[in-house]
């Protein structure tokens, strides 16, 4: 073969982000290394294959979304091999391109990766994060191996393994009188200011949480940081809702209260979205049966809203 296959990684990075600059940075390399390698790909087979835009990157012709196609295939297949062989004289060992939600990544994250470590030191983890629908394009691309994420709908063609259901949660100013309930009425929250996380998929899902009690909430604000929601409500501009809370969230010592909304909620999975492609690889299947190690041990229980604890659950938790 006349293409080495770090030149297909680079033809592969430059179709996927549309930008020889984006795939340098994808791939840690320099532009130049990724503008060679197409050269050389285009001169090998005598076709323009990615069409260079002036400041828009660059847009791949019929021929090249063929021979990207193909690439892409030969290198998940590449991939898949180069693991399996690692893994035939011992324990799983090779890289795993991992996906996860952003705003919940640092309380995900964490013990998943803590276990693959320990269980499985030949293992090494490239993360990537970004929104639902980010995370969704990067495992159908082949960009990532996994996907931790949150699912709605059951009937999904993709494969997914649900972990837990995160019910949703209402984060208060610790000053608002709302905060002394144990349990919160979305009655109660119409004519107060609302802070929406605003990412792909998350407008729908928290307007028909009201939508279904025939309710309309007041958004006052929006933001795509989970941590910039927070300061917001620590600083008393509203409330926000979300599904992931950690435990103290729960006993405001940041400023704000989480609470349960009271009544059953569309409360979606959180777990881990695979491909059959990527599930023939030995490092997939044993990752994936960590994680639903991990879950099974309830490690990720106290994010969720099934109840609200206080100070002293807490420290004797931790003691």
């Amino acid at each position: 073969m006349r293409f080495t296959l770090k030149q297909l990684r680079y033809f592969d990075a430059a179709m996927r982000t549309g930008s020889f600059v984006r795939a340098a940075d994808d791939m840690s390399i320099s532009v130049s290394s990724i503008t060679a390698a197409i050269d050389f790909i285009e001169q090998t087979t005598g076709a323009e294959l990615l069409r260079r835009m002036p400041a828009k990157g660059v847009i791949a012709t019929d021929k090249g979304r063929q021979v990207g196609q193909r690439i892409q295939v030969f290198l998940e297949q590449a991939r898949v091999l180069e693991s399996d062989i690692l893994s035939m004289t011992g324990d799983p060992a090779g890289t795993l391109r991992l996906g996860c939600y952003a705003p919940t990544a640092p309380y995900i994250l964490p013990p998943i990766l803590k276990r693959i470590s320990k269980s499985y030191p030949e293992i090494s983890i490239e993360l990537k994060e970004g929104d639902m629908q980010s995370v969704v394009e990067l495992l159908n691309n082949g960009a990532v191996d996994l996907a931790l994420t949150y699912r709605r709908d059951p009937d999904e063609i993709q494969p997914f393994f649900p972990m837990f259901q995160a019910p949703p949660m209402v984060l208060l100013p610790d000053v608002s009188p709302l905060a002394q309930q144990r349990e919160i009425a979305l009655e109660d929250l119409v004519d107060q200011p609302m802070i929406l996380l605003d990412l792909p998929g998350t407008r729908a899902y928290f307007g028909s949480i009201f939508k279904a009690e025939g309710l309309e909430p007041n958004i006052a604000h929006t933001t795509k940081s989970s941590s910039v929601l927070r300061g917001l409500v620590a600083a008393n501009f509203g409330y926000a809702i979300m599904n992931i809370c950690t435990p103290n969230d729960k006993v405001g010592q940041n400023g704000y209260v989480a609470r349960p909304i009271r009544g059953q909620r569309d409360a979606p999975s959180f777990g881990v979205a695979y491909t059959n492609a990527s599930y023939r690889s030995a490092i997939v299947k044993m990752v994936l049966e960590t994680c639903r190690e991990v879950s099974e041990e309830g490690v990720f229980d106290h994010l969720l809203g099934s109840a609200v604890e206080n100070s002293a659950d807490i420290a004797q938790r931790n003691t």
